[in-house]
């Protein structure tokens, strides 16, 4: 192999890597679980800093959700957020992270607006409860760090909506 060949190789390669320190969203796209949203983990400050730390590449814009400040995080020119980060003020950091996206990965590959109960793996149903008080109420599938929500029906409903909660510091 030539010395210019040897270097075109290099700057290729160089260019592919992620450098350290930099969050990774994954090369097949945008990811949500139990360990994070994105490049955001635990104690991660609600700020418009951080959360453009937190999600490189992507737009942090700020919304009221309900009436509550939060931080929708999209591609840039998009209108529909990948993220939606809302605050827990106790504590001045971000409190939980919501997809509601198709373009988002969550646990074992499930996407919410496509993956449906039915779909779950069985260790994921047996984490889940139904609204006692609703008939055909919704349904909410919860672990440590990470929350599934499904919609009342009394068919197999499709997933909402992922939520990423962090652990308290």
């Amino acid at each position: 192999m030539t010395r210019p060949t040897l270097l075109a190789l290099c700057l290729i390669l160089a260019a592919c890597a992620v450098p350290d320190g930099t969050p990774d969203t994954g090369a097949a796209g945008y990811t949500i679980s139990a360990d994070g949203a994105g490049g955001l983990r635990a104690q991660t400050p609600f700020t418009v800093p951080a959360m453009e730390r937190a999600f490189p590449g992507l737009e942090v814009i700020t919304v009221a959700e309900g009436d509550m400040p939060a931080f929708h995080i999209r591609e840039p020119g998009s209108t529909a957020p990948l993220y939606i980060v809302t605050p827990d003020w106790t504590r001045g950091y971000a409190g939980a992270v919501a997809t509601r996206s198709a373009s988002v990965t969550g646990p074992d590959g499930i996407r919410a607006g496509v993956t449906r109960y039915s779909e779950l793996a069985e260790s994921w149903r047996s984490d889940c409860r139904a609204e006692p008080d609703l008939r055909d109420g919704p349904i909410t599938c919860e672990r440590p760090g990470i929350r599934l929500s499904f919609p009342a029906s009394r068919d197999d409903p499709v997933l909402a909506e992922i939520v990423f909660l962090p652990p308290l510091p």
